[in-house]
Order: structure tokens, then sequence, then C-alpha cells
């Protein structure tokens, strides 16, 4: 179920709650995955790393790094990377299958490192799983990225569709502010988002929207069924492969599901 959280301006998902038990249950459905990670070469996240950070510069962590395809994808081309997640049964299974990545089990909100450790922080999908907010994640970021390091930061967000789905008054309108049963995420406003990482000494450089196809297929019903094969679509043709590539993209300008947030932190 969705609802729109008008005090917030954030869209508010029940289904399952976001637990570790439910990530576990996630990212193990598909061990196959796991057990051949070290075999991943390019993900989203090695792209746009090697835009801002070089080897050399100095550690990346990646927090909430799931099946550790994005850490692989980063130590397969010389980076210094380290993945933390709370889903103690995946961390144990990548630990087993692939002992040459630097992946442990922690918790984003009580890092075990130093103050300035990092040059560069992926988060990908953390901060809109905290129905209390995600300062905490957000306190420990400020502290493990050193001067001038990057950080970078994604989750679904109020893209221009669901602004204007918000302003029709499509969506069920949220009047409680207790936590609901199977609290799964939000929706979240991402220029107040950007408010409060500036606040903790980090400058915006870049937004960029991300799954556009997915964000599209989520709110209109009536593209699902085509946008959804297309979306699961895991076959070789390079046709197929590019028409989805460049549909996501230009449907990302006013569509997308998530936004990617880059910032590089300011001297201390």
């Amino acid at each position: 179920m969705l609802y729109f959280d008008s005090s917030q301006k954030r869209l508010i998902y029940v289904d399952s709650s976001a637990d570790s038990k439910f990530w576990d249950r996630q990212w193990l459905s598909n061990k196959e995955a796991i057990f051949n990670v070290m075999q991943t070469k390019n993900t989203y996240v090695s792209r746009i790393t090697k835009k801002y950070i070089n080897q050399t510069d100095g550690q990346i962590l990646i927090g909430g790094c799931g099946r550790g395809h994005h850490v692989a994808a980063l130590s397969n081309i010389g980076f210094k990377c380290i993945g933390v997640d709370y889903a103690k049964e995946t961390v144990k299974t990548l630990n087993q299958h692939a002992p040459e990545l630097n992946i442990r089990f922690g918790d984003v909100r009580e890092l075990q490192y130093a103050d300035g450790t990092f040059y560069g922080y992926w988060s990908l999908g953390l901060i809109e799983h905290l129905w209390d907010g995600y300062q905490n994640i957000l306190d420990e970021m400020s502290r493990v990225v050193r001067d001038d390091g990057y950080l970078f930061v994604t989750f679904p967000y109020m893209s221009p569709l669901r602004l204007l789905k918000s302003k029709l008054k499509i969506y069920p309108k949220w009047c409680d502010n207790q936590k609901p049963q199977n609290f799964y995420q939000f929706a979240l406003d991402h220029k107040a988002v950007i408010k409060d990482f500036c606040t903790h000494g980090f400058n915006l450089v870049s937004v960029r929207g991300l799954d556009g196809i997915k964000g599209m297929k989520s709110e209109l019903r009536i593209f699902r069924n085509v946008l959804q094969t297309l979306y699961d679509y895991r076959g070789q043709s390079f046709f197929l492969r590019g028409f989805r590539l460049v549909l996501s993209n230009f449907l990302a300008s006013f569509a997308a599901h998530s936004v990617l947030l880059v910032f590089r932190r300011s001297s201390r």
C-alpha cells in the first residue's frame, strides 16, 4: 500500500518490514549471483565512481552492499573497497564464496572506522528505510568521509511524476503519526535531503534520476505490463538492451524511481 504524507512531502510504502531478515531473504534468493560475484566487471556504481575518484585516491566504503556486486566491480578495476551490510547470513555467504572481497557485517549507524577513513562512500538505498529518520547514518557519513572526499547517495524520491500525482490527490492521504505495521520505505523529498546533507559539511555536486522504467511502471498502471517485460529482459539482444537503456534514461527525467545525489566533503 502507498500513502502520501503531505507534512513531509514524501510517500510511505507499507509492504514488508525492511529488517535484516528481510534482506537476507532478498539477497539469498539468488545465490548464483553471490557465487559468481567476482565475475562482475561493470556496474553503474563503478562507472560513476571513475568519473570522480582515482584508484590511488583512497578507500571506498559501500554501505548496504547487498550481494556485493558493486564491491566486486570496483575491486576488479583496482579500487580499495569495503562493503558493509547488516544482512548477516548474506555477509557470511559472501565471505565463504568470495573471500577476496572485503565485505563485513556491520551497521551504518555505528561504523567501526576512524574519522576520515574513506575518500568515497556509496550509500545504496539506505536512508529511506528508517521511520525515525537518517540522522544517525548522516552523522557517521560526515565523520568517516575525509575532507574533499565524495559521498554518493541513492534513494527513492518524489519525482516530477509523483509530485504531480500528489497534487492531484491520487495517493491515499497519510493521517497518522505512528509507524505503520510492515513499514518498508519512503520516497523522500530530495530537496530536503540535500539541505540536510549540506548542513553536515557536504556540498552538492550532481543530481541524477535513476530507474526511469521502474518509476514509470510503478506509477502508471496502463504501461505496467509492457514496461515490466522490458525491465525484466535478460537476453542478449543488443537492440533490446540498448532500447531499454535509452528509454530508461529518457523516462528518468520525469519519472525516475530513485535519485543519485553526489556530494563532496568540505574541509573542516
